[in-house]
């Protein structure tokens, strides 16, 4: 479990990478926006890498316990699946907001986006063995064009109203054609 010193600095950390960027954002950026000392910060974290990538790792069990949630309620598959993905893609929609946090998503070399490419398998996965047991016809290219039309829906939407909509039209539309 995280003390609340960890979740300062995470938070303040969070902040400033999503306004400014990795790069533009400085270790003494991070101390000052939590209210410690540099020396607290660097007993915690050698370099701002290991900052960032703990940042990371937070946004991405926050995904996961939100999909999680939804996906272990009781319901149909169908609401399950649309809760979860409306839940998660919402989420991410609001983080695209800042230009940055589309930049360090998409390069996987420098930034979070082989985290994230991680987070999509364990999802079309655990679809997938949902889309199985339902007894749905082809999980797999079910699952695939799913998440192809999810993702497509959060970066085409213009606010998170229509994600939620589309996301919703979308499973309801393709589970219906595919039992």
């Amino acid at each position: 479990m995280k003390d609340e010193r960890q979740n300062q600095i995470l938070n303040a950390a969070r902040a400033l990478f999503f306004e400014r960027g990795l790069r533009a954002t400085t270790m003494a950026a991070i101390s000052d926006a939590a209210g410690i000392a540099k020396p607290t910060l660097y007993s915690r974290y050698k370099e701002k890498n290991a900052v960032f990538q703990a940042v990371v790792a937070s946004i991405l069990d926050e995904l996961r316990a939100l999909m999680d949630e939804e996906f272990s309620k009781s319901g149909s598959v169908e609401g399950r699946l649309t809760a979860a993905l409306v839940a998660k893609y919402c989420v991410v929609f609001d983080m695209l907001q800042s230009p940055h946090v589309a930049q360090m998503m998409e390069d996987k070399v420098l930034y979070a986006g082989e985290a994230f490419e991680k987070l999509n398998t364990d999802v079309a996965r655990r679809i997938e063995g949902m889309m199985a047991e339902a007894g749905y016809t082809n999980p797999s290219d079910l699952t695939h064009l799913i998440l192809s039309c999810a993702f497509g829906i959060h970066r085409n939407a213009r606010t998170r109203e229509d994600v939620a909509r589309d996301i919703t039209a979308v499973v309801h539309a393709l589970l219906a054609v595919s039992k």
